[in-house]
């Protein structure tokens, strides 16, 4: 059957880049980046960075990479890891389903020997090796070119980017793909450098991989394409960086880019709302370790609308009426019930009953009115017992007049609920033991009530 059509490639790298990051201060479980694995694979990526062989003291997020891949769904696209020595290769080699080896160089002198302890010519003939053994056993080979625009804010030499690439292209690899690693690239920046890479080395093994520091992730991504990419890396909700690169920024959001694309019609083949899914997912996982939220805007409008509709759906069971509570409690004291029909209507009852009972401002009326009345009735004995015989019959008339109020006021609130209710009729008499199944199930609404309204409300992907 044949796969969809695309005109360009979105290659999701959260797996591996994204987790590097993600995953510094506590571990992610397996299970949460299994589930994570599988929304990308249902959205159809053709490309998927499960993580990379490294040592673990310094990337402790990539310790269970092969257990992932073991336990990762069918996927029939490129799964690919990371090795950046012969050392990590064999370890790779021994990881299931793997048929994609990546590998990495920097145009940066210090960002190489920083990352890798390696210099640059050093790095790329450790590459050379990875290279020729990953060809030999069948492996497909993707190469990263980090800092290939810009260091420190000057621009990054062509003709060293396009040597090294050159370079990458030999040794085997599909694609060499270009990182703005610190985010700091430009739409200018991707106009001159892939200018000159199409003009030299081609551009159907080019891609871009973009961080997003400025703002400019997707508006670099669409520079790219008007000068011809047409491969894009990126990783769900914007996380991801370098984890030598001191406050590294996020990778272009891969759900922003492929809405991007899906705005301006160029075909990606990729299904956007998977990747949603797996943005709140990762949301979830960044407020896990205790990281902030990541940066796409599409996430960050989803969750909140998604908090928002679970806010309003609380709030209206709040807003229950007071016929609501009163039929439900018609069903209660109806003659001829059975004690386990009684309890089987206090059970459907409980939470428009609990929320009647904790509603501040039924509870503000009925207490005012219980209170006054007790308040005019102690008063008016005090008036008797201590003022003079002559005030005694003004001050009783006073008090049985704001007696009498209260006393309207209470109920007044009992006839609105009978008056909305429809009417509540009750039963005549009624057992010593339905009376105490309901003064039991009341307490139960209670206590229950309350224990609810200690839970913070959070929302579900």
């Amino acid at each position: 059957m044949p796969g969809p059509v695309r005109e360009v490639k979105i290659c999701d790298v959260s797996l591996r880049d994204g987790m590097q990051i993600l995953n510094r201060h506590a571990v992610i479980p397996l299970e949460a980046r299994l589930k994570l694995v599988g929304a990308l694979v249902r959205a159809g990526l053709p490309y998927i960075e499960v993580g990379s062989f490294v040592n673990p003291r310094v990337v402790p997020a990539m310790r269970d990479t092969t257990e992932l891949l073991r336990q990762m769904p069918p996927f029939d696209g490129q799964i690919a890891a990371l090795a950046p020595t012969l050392e990590y290769y064999e370890q790779l080699k021994k990881a299931p389903r793997v048929n994609t080896v990546a590998l990495f160089v920097s145009a940066s002198e210090r960002y190489s020997q920083k990352n890798t302890h390696m210099k640059v010519d050093q790095a790329l003939d450790a590459a050379a090796g990875v290279a020729a053994a990953a060809r030999a056993d069948g492996y497909q080979l993707r190469g990263y070119l980090s800092f290939a625009f810009r260091e420190r804010g000057s621009d990054m030499p062509v003709a060293k980017v396009e040597e090294i690439c050159g370079r990458l292209v030999e040794m085997g690899c599909d694609t060499v793909a270009l990182s703005d690693t610190d985010g700091l690239a430009t739409p200018r920046d991707m106009e001159r450098l892939v200018g000159h890479l199409a003009g030299t080395i081609g551009l159907d093994a080019i891609g871009v991989h973009l961080h997003d520091r400025r703002g400019l992730g997707v508006t670099n991504a669409y520079a790219a394409y008007q000068a011809g990419v047409r491969i894009f890396d990126a990783a769900i909700g914007g996380i991801g960086g370098a984890i030598t690169v001191a406050h590294s920024a996020g990778n272009v959001a891969t759900e922003e880019l492929v809405s991007m694309f899906d705005s301006l019609g160029v075909p990606t083949g990729v299904d956007i709302e998977p990747l949603i899914e797996a943005g709140c997912r990762v949301s979830q996982m960044a407020e896990e370790v205790g990281d902030p939220p990541p940066p796409s805007k599409i996430v960050l409008d989803e969750i909140a609308q998604r908090r928002a509709g679970i806010e309003t759906e609380e709030g209206e069971a709040d807003d229950r009426t007071l016929a609501q509570l009163a039929r439900s409690l018609l069903g209660l004291l109806r003659h001829g019930q059975e004690e386990e029909s009684v309890v089987a209507k206090l059970q459907d009852a409980r939470e428009q009953v609990s929320l009647f009972l904790d509603a501040p401002t039924n509870r503000a009326a009925v207490l005012f009115s219980l209170f006054s009345m007790l308040m005019v009735s102690g008063v008016a004995a005090l008036f008797v017992r201590v003022l003079p015989q002559e005030w005694v019959p003004r001050a009783l008339a006073i008090a049985i007049t704001l007696f009498s109020l209260a006393m309207v006021l209470l109920i007044g609130l009992v006839l609105t609920m009978i008056q909305v209710s429809g009417g509540i009729q009750f039963r005549r008499g009624g057992s010593a033991e339905e009376r105490r199944i309901l003064a039991e199930a009341t307490g139960d609404l209670v206590e229950n009530l309350r224990a609810r309204s200690a839970v913070a409300r959070h929302y579900e992907v």
